[in-house]
């Protein structure tokens, strides 16, 4: 079967929220530099971002329900909560990309064009492909950009350098029933492999190396916060991982007083929910 050639990698992580503002402002005092508003013209909703190299964090929110929605999955996502809500997987190509799923038999959209408005900021444009749910644990789309992220973003000042020392993702982590099964799916669709599956605390994973970080599939072996958010909220994002090499300057910063996990790949503490609009995040050290 035909593989993907075109070097997929995390592009952006939508974190749905219902007051966009609110929500730039506790991301703002987690110590990220977040960009001015954006509009998606033609799509009712509005963003504010979090940009770090290829990949960003994306805080999205309805603002014109008017419009007809583009994602309609987003509404019924927000009556049960903010948080972590889907995610893009970048592609230097998204036409070779799509046809090298399409061969493998999985039916997906042709590329499709969007823009964002940004007012005395520069907007830019894109084009896109849905997958919807064919890859376990998520709602997923491709998309290449039409400008570099330098090109893209240009406030606040230096945009990609955060107070808070973070400097890009290291690892989604999707809350599936059967990782096994999930791992096999993945492979069917993209042709990608997983390493190995792992024991972890409470769950099993299966973990994939995109181009720019970890792409982990978990499921539960036993009763923990994993089992219970696949009980009320279904498969989908569970954590996103967070990556500093000052790991002591950072925690300083974000204020966090959680406790800290030593691993073989190095310290990590959570941020929780509360504290994120709604998303489970960690900080990794690396």
């Amino acid at each position: 079967m035909p593989e993907l050639k075109s070097g997929l990698y995390l592009d952006h992580v939508l974190i749905a929220v219902h007051d966009l503002s609110a929500a730039a402002a506790v991301y703002t005092a987690l110590g990220f530099k977040v960009t001015p508003e954006g509009r998606h013209p033609g799509r009712g909703t509005h963003n504010r971002l979090m940009a770090f190299g290829p990949e960003y964090l994306e805080l999205i929110a309805v603002h014109d329900r008017r419009a007809q929605p583009f994602r309609p999955s987003m509404d019924r996502f927000l009556s049960s909560g903010e948080g972590l809500y889907m995610f893009a997987l970048g592609t230097g190509d998204i036409t070779a990309a799509s046809d090298a799923i399409r061969a493998r038999g999985t039916d997906v959209g042709d590329p499709v064009p969007g823009r964002r408005d940004a007012g005395e900021s520069p907007g830019y444009t894109w084009r896109s492909a849905d997958l919807g749910r064919v890859l376990p644990g998520s709602e997923c789309f491709l998309i290449q950009h039409d400008h570099s992220i330098t090109e893209r973003y240009t406030q606040p000042p230096q945009p990609l350098v955060h107070p808070n020392r973070v400097s890009g993702i290291s690892h989604i982590t999707l809350a599936v029933r059967d990782s096994a099964a999930a791992a096999r799916a993945w492979h069917a669709v993209l042709g990608v492999r997983f390493a190995p599956p792992e024991p972890r605390e409470r769950a099993l994973r299966y973990r994939l190396a995109l181009g720019n970080c970890f792409l982990d599939l978990e499921s539960p072996t036993g009763r923990g916060a994993l089992s219970e958010f696949l009980a009320t909220r279904g498969e989908g994002p569970f954590e996103l991982g967070l990556r500093t090499v000052d790991f002591e300057a950072a925690t300083t910063t974000m204020g966090l007083s959680g406790s800290v996990v030593e691993t073989p790949e190095g310290r990590s503490v959570e941020i929780g929910c509360s504290l994120a609009a709604g998303a489970r995040l960690r900080l990794v050290e690396g």
